[in-house]
């Protein structure tokens, strides 16, 4: 952001003052959105000695023009401040409004003691510039305002939280509304502490598209308009053909209910054919689920699984389809694992690796490499990716945005890595992230439905006059967006507690709808 901040002044001549005002206004928008009897409130707004305390000082002149003043505290010397933060305050005193300089902890503590009597307070404190724990003067006045009863609203980020971290701040503003500015920071999207951002607002204040379109921005948020690029309304002259045949890999005995799931919403996702390939063993079982889903049995071992015996026959079902899912129930058993390899080395379409096929690969992930010309999308939850890696869980979660981008850059496949936040890390070095999910959606056989999402939209894209690696990035991002968000939909009619996998199922429909707009 301060390279794009400083970008647009340098290139685009906007002057950083510019960029000031119209996120002041931004702000007090929201607030004019939220509260219909704003100008009724008693509003609080403290700031900080740099450009987050500016934003905040254009919020207060912006209230004092329409006659709703609000009570400013400056955390500093009024000497201290410097830059556009500076200009703003000098337009304050040069009017003759008050404004409280607090320069240590006994000032605040004066301050403090009127906290309740606040309606909103505006956090205008901190920035995304900070990197170490909050402390002395600071650690107070955050850990004062978190205990009232005030709407809290944050200035660009919760002053204390670390715009670019994953892990959760020792001390921050738990915040009911922030209005960021330009775009989502990456902890307002995949904090362990999401929720201290409250209800995020992104405000345009000036930055033109140029210079956040550039390549080496590689963080790319889904959003409801990016998902819908791979969805169109179904020409009359539309057959099965048209959409794909898709097979998943999928089942043992004991698990049969994974091969349904994932077949189930292959189907719900729009192909036109979906044939289950599942141990012959329960091949009978897995037909009875869903009629619309065909079946093929395959040798199995003793214990319920893939014999290798069975290979070429699954080799000859891939032929002439479009996409392959491998993995849901399938087990580690040795055999069953060489047999996943086998189908990774030789399949002549895209497959889609999930669960105990990403198991098979463990400590050998240099037979993952480089399928380009054929392609390979990796699924994994964290202690998968721990399995394949070798790296602990922890540290993974940690760096995952650093760990995901490298290891698919290396081998030239596509990861799509299932935290509370959906990672998909492209070989070109891209990195696209979902807003939606739910903690509820955290049960069995949840990923079994994403391949069977995700295997769907790869084989329909597949199925089209031309097939190109931006078709899959597409179709990934399309996935996990429509995944997570018939998730949400469950979660509102089930509750997080009862959502269960075959919810999610139930609501891709909805969630279509809510894509596409019809």
């Amino acid at each position: 952001m301060n390279m794009v901040d400083r970008q647009t002044t340098e290139l685009y001549g906007i002057p950083s003052l510019t960029l000031m005002e119209n996120a002041g206004f931004h702000l007090f928008h929201a607030l004019d959105q939220a509260f219909e009897d704003l100008a009724e409130r008693n509003i609080l707004i403290v700031c900080g000695k740099g450009n987050n305390g500016g934003d905040g000082l254009v919020l207060a002149r912006q209230l004092i023009q329409r006659r709703i003043p609000p009570q400013v505290v400056l955390l500093g010397e009024t000497s201290a401040v410097r830059g556009d933060a500076a200009v703003n305050l000098n337009i304050l005193l040069k009017a003759g409004y008050p404004l409280l300089e607090v320069t240590d902890e006994e000032a605040w503590n004066i301050v403090a003691q009127r906290l309740d009597s606040f309606d909103i307070i505006v956090d205008a404190i901190l920035g995304t510039g900070i990197s170490k724990p909050l402390s002395g003067l600071y650690r107070d006045v955050v850990r004062d305002i978190n205990q009232t009863d005030a709407f809290i609203l944050a200035v660009d980020i919760p002053s204390g939280m670390v715009s670019d971290a994953v892990e959760a701040a020792p001390e921050q503003i738990w915040a009911d509304l922030t209005v960021t500015f330009t775009a989502p920071k990456i902890a307002q999207v995949l904090s362990r502490d999401l929720e201290a951002v409250g209800d995020l607002i992104v405000a345009p204040i000036g930055t033109p598209d140029d210079v956040l379109e550039k390549p080496e921005h590689d963080l790319n948020l889904i959003t409801r308009e990016t998902a819908a690029l791979t969805v169109y309304p179904r020409l009359v002259d539309a057959h099965k053909g048209t959409f794909g045949h898709v097979v998943l890999v999928a089942g043992s005995r004991g698990k049969a209910g994974a091969a349904g799931l994932t077949s189930l919403a292959a189907l719900r996702t729009g192909s036109g054919l979906v044939t289950a390939v599942v141990p012959a063993v329960i091949q009978d079982l897995v037909a009875s689920y869903h009629t619309e889903v065909m079946t093929e049995g395959i040798a199995s071992t003793p214990t319920g699984t893939f014999a290798k015996s069975g290979l070429h026959h699954i080799l000859g079902i891939l032929e002439g389809k479009d996409a392959c899912g491998i993995g849901p129930g399938l087990t580690t058993e040795p055999e069953t694992a060489e047999v996943v390899k086998e189908i990774v080395r030789q399949s002549p379409v895209p497959r889609i690796l999930d669960a105990d096929a990403l198991n098979a690969f463990a400590g050998s992930t240099h037979e993952l490499t480089n399928f380009r010309k054929r392609p390979l999308i990796l699924t994994p939850h964290p202690g998968e990716f721990s399995r394949l890696t070798g790296i602990p869980t922890a540290q993974l979660l940690t760096e995952q945005l650093r760990l995901t981008k490298e290891f698919a850059r290396s081998l030239g496949v596509w990861v799509v890595l299932k935290t509370h936040r959906t990672l998909i890390a492209t070989p070109t070095g891209q990195i696209f992230v979902s807003p939606r999910g739910n903690p509820g959606m955290a049960t069995a056989g949840m990923g079994d439905v994403l391949t069977g999402v995700l295997t769907s939209l790869i084989g329909q894209a597949a199925a089209g006059d031309s097939f190109e690696e931006t078709d899959i990035t597409a179709a990934l991002c399309t996935g996990v967006y429509l995944h997570g968000q018939a998730g949400d939909l469950a979660m509102v009619s089930q509750g997080e507690e009862s959502l269960t996998a075959g919810d999610v199922i139930g609501n891709l429909g909805e969630s279509y709808r809510r894509i596409t707009g019809y």
